[in-house]
């Protein structure tokens, strides 16, 4: 049988690939699973930093920015008829949960599959740790989060590449299937870092929004409809969560201010999150 691929888009992410690479490589069987890096447009040794971390590793270079356009390159370097998986350079994820990702896909029970994410804030300031208390209630997530790590089979993968040129890709690829052909795999976990400031936890939902918003745009709306109706019925249960829900919902009413504000414009910058990158 062929092995799963797993493709990893990686802009200088010199920080963070090597720890990501070592953590995923932990009890992972020889040839167990093809592993992609696809270093783009990287100014720094992400892809030095690849090779040393996993030397089996195919690790591919491109000048050509944009995490799409990546993810395209790695594709092709995918043998047909296996599952993809995809996995940000940032995080933390096992050869265990790995197995159990492509299970369903393996069995042919699902086109894609989905795991459980821990978002770690212990670095986080106060306000932002309340921002992800709060998060957590959205019942979203009772069947996963797909998006930073998730795995599509190789039909699946035939309805939504090439991809297009967008920011949110993991939404696009999330509302490219319907909740009964995806599979919520909860034992699989991976980790996620938080922003350490409001201010970069501002900007990273500023790129999230904007890039969910680009999506229904293109015809593909989102199937969670009335979310903020059932966080607060999720808050009559738990009212201790009171507090963290008013920040979440103070948190998200100013970045949408901030979009309106943006009037169409083009943002100034790419709203990415270099605090949560760090070494460790």
């Amino acid at each position: 049988m062929t092995a799963p691929t797993i493709l990893i888009p990686a802009y200088n992410e010199a920080s963070v690939i090597e720890r990501t690479l070592k953590h995923m490589r932990i009890g992972m069987l020889p040839g167990e699973f093809r592993i992609v890096v696809i270093a783009n447009a990287c100014e720094d040794d992400t892809a030095a930093i690849a090779h040393q971390a996993a030397p089996e590793a195919i690790v591919i270079e491109t000048p050509r920015p944009g995490k799409t356009h990546a993810l395209n390159i790695g594709r092709l370097a995918a043998p047909p008829g296996a599952p993809i998986v995809f996995l940000d350079a940032d995080l933390d994820v096992t050869a265990e949960s790995l197995r159990a990702l492509v299970a369903p896909l393996l069995r042919g029970t699902a086109l894609a599959a989905c795991g459980r994410m821990d978002v770690l804030t212990e670095a986080s300031s106060p306000i932002v740790r309340d921002f992800y208390r709060g998060w957590r209630l959205n019942p979203y997530f009772g069947r996963g989060k797909f998006g930073g790590l998730f795995a599509l089979s190789h039909v699946a993968a035939a309805r939504v590449f090439p991809l297009p040129n967008v920011i949110a890709d993991d939404e696009f690829i999330r509302r490219s299937f319907s909740k009964a052909e995806t599979a919520f795999v909860p034992e699989c976990l991976f980790t996620a870092r938080a922003p350490t400031r409001l201010s970069n936890l501002i900007s990273v939902r500023q790129r999230t929004l904007r890039g969910a918003r680009a999506i229904a745009r293109m015809g593909r709306p989102s199937p969670e409809k009335g979310s903020g109706l059932a966080m607060a019925r999720q808050l009559l249960r738990r009212p201790s969560e009171a507090y963290p829900f008013a920040v979440f919902a103070a948190v998200t009413a100013w970045t949408r201010f901030l979009l309106a504000l943006e009037a169409g414009r083009a943002p100034a910058r790419w709203e990415r999150d270099m605090t949560s990158r760090v070494e460790g």
